[in-house]
């Protein structure tokens, strides 16, 4: 029988995939290299009095360096730092110094030579404009919080510092709060002591070194917890917002575990003093892992009731971060990030894609290889949707970009990293994959890194020169589009086995070097072939004494491919009961979208969805596909899947429910916001029902905010219903939800709904230009892009400020984009 496409249909597909995928092309951004370097800090000492009232400090840095040739000044990084004095602490002289707003020029008594230590003394005041935020605690106004944050060059905003990562050196933070905040840094607590009547300084040592973006304070009104220590004697703890005690114990309850799990794996003790881990409201991205110390955004707090994600998700049935993978994350970092650290932002997938794949190998640990398999599989997807939506390939060590936000892009450096990682593992075997990555640890240590000492490393451990697989996945983009396809000839008992590679050739990307598992199903056995692809076209000709029942290619998903295999619905059944958890899921896909009128698919996905033994992702997976189905009869089945007692799989028929757009769908959905105990259920349920009927009363939507949520997801939900409504008449109580009280994602949502319901209202205009200053950093990026979008004239000296303050580069660049789209339209006064 033949299972590869007809000429016909290969030629429509064929044209499809041009008009698609042609335009694919490298980011453009200006060139980063290694910086050099003038000195060799060694010790830097932060003596901070912060006023919170006012978002201000008074700073003394004590800094020990070297300097790495001979020199007569050198200078530090200092955004819009007021530098009152510059002492030779040796001596205590004062010391020459010229400040131009982004660097502090020291001249030095007599020149330094290689080696020698010197001490400097600078007295400083700053009103932070990035790496250091301090804001109203969204619980109490009258409170204060600051937390820093430093990707991307954000500390020299607070600190005179060599402002990038590829230098480490030990810290200590003493800063000066009103009583009762308690302060949360680096390393090892040395105590306190009063300074001032209500005033109280609080000491923190870092005795090993570290890049100077993991510097890190927290202040704020925090409850300490607890944990059983990591490997016997390395203290655990988190702190929480007052009165949160409860969900920090859940939320992390198995850090233990984790570090110890970590510490195995690689044979690598965990290498720091302790591990703290604060929940700040409104912290500036999802969680940041300061050494000893991650910052997780208070979202993180749950209890055993709550859903698993990391935030509310509204339009999939899971996402890539659940809480706890999350957690893992930012603990994996303290080995690949902290303890080995990439030598600029080029490299950053060594730290980001190496973190996101040891929270994969997490849940492996925790939940079974079935789960690592479903990450890596949803990780894939994502890479590969975002690829096909933008059109942008990028390699992982890549070195043109304008500003961080742009190089920490997730699709490449942390999801396709990953899956790059699982794949480098299939390559290796687990034996030797780990045993590198400990020897990449054990080798460099404390040190910055670059790709080419991972493969050094690799080579040197193994013996395996991976050269072909770096200049493929490391410094080269994209990846293949595989066209399968096999016949079965029965008299010569041959499986005639094809292999395409027809992804475009363009800068950055050709033909790729793999090998292939191709698992082959008959009546009487099962067997693996392993393929080597490196051409455009190749043929294998495989022997079978039967025709097989399934030929699974690359069915446990260790590609980063995009996999075009196209088959009859006897074997698509076939593999979507009996493949692995990738194959199935390709395989319950390819029911959908090619058989969705016959009623074998929908018989299948209707058993898949109901097996309670079935991996929940295969349950999830089936009930969503039938979406795509949208047939009368497979609307009946949703009913399945909402009798599951696994929230996502009720979730996954939810959004399916949403494709029907029928009264009858629509129904259904109003009685699981009203009913379902998840909140997440329904609050996805609220969101399909008003994407589905953009007639909805927005009183129904305005009901359901005084629903209490683990995560403020009904209120979020609400305000993503009102931007799907469009309508005036929900203005009143989306205006509600900008204030402070609301966290940010609230707040943002908020903001969007106001802009799809009334974009021209001056007080939505007046309203984001308030929030450009900031303190809340997504705000302020919403804000500017928002401006941007809408043309904003008035908002044009609050953009040339932020270009002028060149605080944050994320920031600027956005400035400078939405300032170009209002000078390319005078539509807006």
């Amino acid at each position: 029988m033949k299972y590869r496409l007809s000429l016909v249909a290969g030629s429509l597909i064929l044209a499809t995939f041009v008009s698609t995928t042609l335009a694919q092309r490298l980011p453009e951004g200006e060139y980063h290299r290694i910086r050099e370097r003038e000195v060799d800090i060694l010790h830097y000492r932060a003596e901070l009095n912060l006023d919170l009232p006012n978002r201000k400090l008074a700073g003394r840095a004590t800094i020990e360096l070297a300097p790495l040739f001979t020199l007569s000044a050198f200078s530090l990084d200092a955004i819009q730092l007021n530098v009152k004095s510059v002492i030779a602490a040796d001596s205590g002289e004062s010391l020459a110094f010229d400040n131009d707003g982004r660097r502090l020029h020291i001249e030095l008594p007599a020149p330094a030579l290689p080696g020698e230590r010197l001490h400097v003394v600078v007295e400083y005041q700053a009103e932070p404009k990035g790496g250091l935020y301090i804001q109203p605690d969204p619980r109490d106004q009258d409170l204060y919080m600051a937390y820093t944050y430093g990707e991307g060059g954000l500390h020299a905003n607070w600190l005179p510092i060599y402002n990038d990562v590829n230098d480490k050196f030990t810290t200590e933070m003493i800063v000066t709060v009103p009583s009762p905040y308690v302060v949360i840094s680096n390393g090892s607590f040395q105590g306190t002591h009063q300074i001032a009547q209500g005033l109280v300084a609080h000491h923190w040592l870092q005795d090993k070194p570290h890049s100077n973006y993991l510097i890190s304070i927290h202040v704020g009104d925090f409850e300490r917890g607890e944990l059983e220590p990591a490997l016997g004697s390395i203290p655990l703890s988190y702190w929480v917002p007052r009165g949160r005690l409860e969900e920090g114990a859940y939320a992390f309850r198995n850090t233990t575990k984790m570090v110890e799990y970590f510490s195995k794996l690689f044979d690598y003790a965990y290498p720091w003093v302790k591990y703290d881990q604060v929940a700040v409201p409104d912290f500036a991205i999802g969680a940041m892992e300061h050494t000893s110390v991650t910052a997780h955004g208070a979202n993180v707090l749950r209890t055993e009731a709550a859903p698993l994600e990391a935030d509310p998700t509204f339009e999939e049935y899971t996402s890539d971060w659940t809480a706890e993978s999350l957690i893992s994350h930012e603990l994996g970092h303290h080995w690949f990030g902290d303890l080995l650290t990439c030598s600029n932002l080029s490299y950053i997938w060594l730290n980001e894609s190496f973190a996101s794949y040891l929270m994969m190998l997490w849940d492996e640990k925790a939940l079974g290889r079935d789960q690592l398999l479903f990450d890596v599989q949803l990780a894939t997807k994502h890479y590969l949707e975002y690829v096909e939506a933008e059109h942008i390939i990028r390699p992982l060590e890549y070195h043109y970009f304008d500003e961080p936000n742009a190089i920490y892009n997730e699709e490449h450096t942390y999801l396709k990293g990953a899956s790059v990682l699982h794949m480098l593992r299939a390559v290796l075997g687990d034996d030797s994959f780990f045993r590198a990555l400990a020897y990449f640890l054990d080798k460099h240590e404390f040190q910055n890194v670059v790709s080419d000492d991972l493969l050094v490393a690799i080579r040197e451990a193994t013996g395996q020169n991976l050269d072909w697989f770096f200049d493929d996945w490391v410094t080269g983009a994209g990846h293949p589009i595989f066209e399968v396809g096999y016949d079965y000839h029965r008299n010569d008992k041959l499986i005639d086995f094809t292999v395409t590679q027809i992804q475009p050739v363009v800068k950055g990307q050709d033909l790729f070097t793999l090998p292939v598992r191709v698992r082959i199903t008959t009546p009487s056995k099962t067997w693996e072939e392993k393929l080597q692809i490196s051409k455009e076209s190749e043929r294998f000709p495989i022997v079978s004494e039967e025709e097989p029942l399934l030929v699974s290619f690359d069915g446990e998903g260790d590609l980063v491919a995009d996999i075009r295999f196209d088959k009859q619905i006897e074997e698509l059944i076939y593999q979507a009961e009996h493949d692995a958890v990738p194959g199935r899921l390709r395989a319950i896909r390819g029911l959908a979208s090619s058989y969705p009128t016959d009623r074998r698919a929908l018989e299948v996905l209707t058993e898949l969805m109901g097996d309670g033994e079935a991996f929940w992702g295969i349950r999830a997976e089936a009930a969503y596909q039938l979406g795509t189905l949208r047939t009368s009869a497979a609307e009946q089945r949703t009913e399945v899947a909402l009798a599951s007692a696994d929230y996502r799989v009720r979730k996954a028929a939810v959004l399916a429910l949403g494709e029907f757009r029928t009264d009858s769908s629509r129904q259904r959905l109003k009685r699981i916001v009203l009913e379902d105990t998840q909140t997440d259920v329904a609050a996805t349920a609220l969101l399909s029902l008003a994407q589905s009927d953009r007639g909805l009363d927005p009183r129904f939507v305005e009901r359901q905010l005084s629903r209490p949520a683990w995560g403020d997801e009904m209120r979020l939900a609400a305000m993503h219903a009102f931007q799907a409504l469009r309508n005036p008449d929900a203005l009143p109580i989306i205006k509600e939800h900008v204030i402070p009280q609301y966290n940010q994602s609230v707040r943002s949502a908020a903001l969007r709904a106001w802009e799809a319901a009334e974009p021209e209202d001056p007080e939505l205009h007046r309203t984001l230009i308030e929030l450009t200053p900031g303190p809340v950093y997504t705000l302020q990026l919403y804000a500017i892009g928002g401006l941007g979008r809408l043309r904003v004239r008035d908002a044009t000296r609050s953009l040339e400020t932020i270009i002028e303050q060149n605080a944050d580069e994320n920031l600027v660049v956005a400035a400078q984009a939405a300032l170009a789209a209002i000078h390319s339209s005078g539509r807006r006064p």
